[in-house]
């Protein structure tokens, strides 16, 4: 049993110049380009957690500073309020022992007065009258100092540590704003990676549908360019050459194809020509007897 050449490879070399020949003597078909429809991804670039920290502290930027302003404002008005009622202590209590130092002068001079009227100036009785009128009011004199006093040393205290609550309630204010700041910049967070979402979801539907479009326009631009191909071959084919055209055709698809069985042994050639149409197809009976007396008997 003669066994079969392998030639797949030099024969589908051979095939491909046939068609050129051929479609070279016909005219050729140009394949149909369509036009291409683009769709659009979205673009965006998410920023980064140092930049929404930035933007986090500028949305809150205003209100910070309203609030430390107000804080600020509530401990000076405070201090201006206690130095204010503290004053007015003050002055009562001064105006008060002056009022205490007047009567008291007045009761002295009224004692010696009457003292020396009764000729009883520089008795016992006189002294001991001016000695009660001291004692009297040096008491009520102390009095008003110690009433005062207290009132005085609590203002005075709330003065001095007014820095000291200033600086707590910044301290306290500043905690609640690093609260605030933390949970502004996991929301900006949040709505970023939501919309890195439904960026990377949108754009993976739009480069499907274009994935899509790519397929069937080329789909569609194969099957236009098939259905122009037999259509040329249906309107072109040797009969409609001249003559002289068709001969030429024939005699270059010949010399292609006696060029490939002449690289054959004599038994590859033989077997090749006996078992393919390909030869029996593209060449008229003149030029396939032609070249089947030489390599096929």
């Amino acid at each position: 049993m003669e066994k079969y050449p392998n030639n797949s490879e030099e024969r589908s070399k051979l095939e491909e110049e046939i068609k050129r020949l051929e479609s070279s003597a016909f005219g050729s078909v140009g394949k149909p380009t369509l036009s291409q429809t683009e769709l659009n991804e979205i673009e965006y670039t998410p920023p980064t957690d140092e930049y929404l920290a930035v933007e986090a502290e500028n949305s809150l930027a205003n209100d910070r500073a309203d609030q430390i302003q107000a804080i600020r404002d509530r401990s000076e008005n405070e201090v201006k309020q206690n130095t204010a009622v503290r004053d007015a202590y003050i002055s009562d209590r001064d105006g008060e022992r002056a009022t205490l130092a007047e009567n008291y002068e007045a009761a002295v001079r009224a004692v010696d007065n009457d003292a020396i009227k009764r000729g009883l100036a520089r008795s016992s009785v006189a002294a001991v009258g001016r000695s009660e009128l001291e004692r009297e009011y040096l008491k009520r004199n102390a009095d008003v100092e110690k009433s005062y006093g207290k009132k005085i040393a609590e203002l005075d205290g709330e003065i001095a540590a007014a820095d000291g609550k200033l600086r707590a309630a910044l301290d306290d204010f500043n905690l609640s704003y690093a609260t605030r700041l933390n949970q502004k910049i996991a929301e900006l967070k949040a709505e970023r990676d939501q919309k890195i979402e439904r960026v990377t979801s949108f754009n993976n539907s739009v480069r499907e549908k274009q994935a899509k479009l790519d397929a069937d326009k080329l789909k569609t631009e194969s099957d236009l360019y098939s259905a122009a191909i037999e259509q040329k071959k249906k309107a072109n084919s040797a009969d409609g050459l001249s003559a002289s055209e068709r001969d030429k055709l024939f005699k270059s698809v010949y010399d292609s194809m006696d060029k490939y069985l002449a690289s054959l042994d004599k038994q590859e050639a033989k077997l090749e020509i006996r078992n393919h149409t390909l030869y029996r197809q593209h060449l008229s009976n003149y030029y396939y007897t032609k070249l089947y007396d030489k390599y096929g008997r």
